[in-house]
């Protein structure tokens, strides 16, 4: 078939909350867009995940009215992304029902970057429950710091910032008060006795999974104001993901691109955070959009050379569709 009968693009955006997928046609222009459940390998098991990415293919496919015989180029922006390429074509002949169209697996990072910018190098960062950084070319991790978990890492974010309003509370339940704002909101959220805290304190954040202590990030964030407890918490959030930036050495000037709801809410750690970005780096930061805007300009062909109008377009035409 000529290219000019394969004049789509479909693009992807795969991960633990909901599968999604865009039909666009080479323009920009988004035609059609379906979603579905969880789609991320790692979560669901690699037969799961490209049923439900060829559902919802299918149904976006339809939506528009055209065929995988009319689709030019494919990008699969997943979560668990490293084991979808590992399962390799099988994977994605699973996923396209058989169509013999250049698909493209990548991390769900390189498509939350290109979802902010036509242009094709800078960094995102990433602070949701957990955080990491990378710097991103043409859609692929040159480099990666951080994303190691609970246990490990995830420094400034949601996990992070409820550990230390735990430790916080903790630490003035031992000396028996006063205590501040953000130690009773802690005492609150968990029902404890406020008289006699510490054993529940010690105990709640064992007794569920440890990512529940993201559950407290809000009331970090939300007495920044008020509780000198919480402006250190925001500060030091703020440095450790301002540091896990500047531990690529990025490029001044290039787009820093922010995603997750702790960098993307507005309020004391995105402010400090951006502060800290244009002191050093002078690097415009821009807010991660729709994944499936960055799976279709990647698929597209997003070089040095690509056309940013079609971006732009992608952009406005998704919105238009509210998905």
């Amino acid at each position: 078939m000529s290219d000019t009968a394969r004049h789509l693009l479909l693009g992807a955006d795969v991960g633990g909350t909901s599968t999604r997928v865009a039909v666009a046609d080479r323009s920009g222009r988004v035609l059609a867009a379906a979603t579905g459940p969880a789609g991320n390998p790692n979560a669901v098991g690699l037969d799961t995940s490209a049923a439900r990415i060829r559902t919802a293919t299918t149904d976006a496919l339809q939506q528009a009215g055209a065929s995988w015989e009319e689709v030019g180029a494919a990008v699969l922006g997943m979560a668990g992304f490293g084991t979808a390429i590992a399962a390799g074509e099988e994977f994605l002949r699973a996923a396209r029902t058989g169509a013999a169209v250049p698909t493209r697996i990548v991390s769900d990072l390189g498509v939350g970057y290109a979802s902010a910018t036509p242009l094709p190098r800078g960094y995102v960062v990433i602070a949701g429950t957990g955080s990491s950084a990378a710097e991103i070319a043409d859609g692929e991790i040159v480099q990666r710091r951080g994303g190691w978990g609970w246990l490990l890492g995830d420094e400034g974010a949601g996990f992070w910032l409820g550990r230390e309003a735990v430790r916080v509370a903790l630490a003035e339940a031992e000396r028996g008060g006063p205590y501040g704002a953000l130690t009773r909101a802690v005492i609150d959220h968990w029902g404890l006795d406020p008289k006699a805290p510490l054993d529940g304190l010690l105990r709640a954040p064992y007794r569920d999974s440890p990512v529940r202590l993201a559950e407290l990030a809000p009331l970090v964030t939300g007495l920044v104001d008020t509780d000198p407890a919480a402006v250190a918490i925001c500060a030091r959030a703020a440095d450790q993901l301002a540091g896990l930036l500047l531990a690529l050495q990025p490029m001044p000037g290039r787009p820093v691109v922010t995603a997750g709801s702790v960098l993307q809410s507005a309020g004391p750690i995105r402010s400090a955070f951006i502060d800290r970005v244009a002191a050093q780096l002078a690097s415009p930061v821009l807010d991660a959009g729709s994944g499936l805007v960055g799976a279709l300009w990647l698929a597209a062909g997003s070089g040095a050379e690509a056309d940013p109008s079609v971006h732009a377009r992608l952009v406005a035409t998704l919105d238009a569709l509210k998905v």
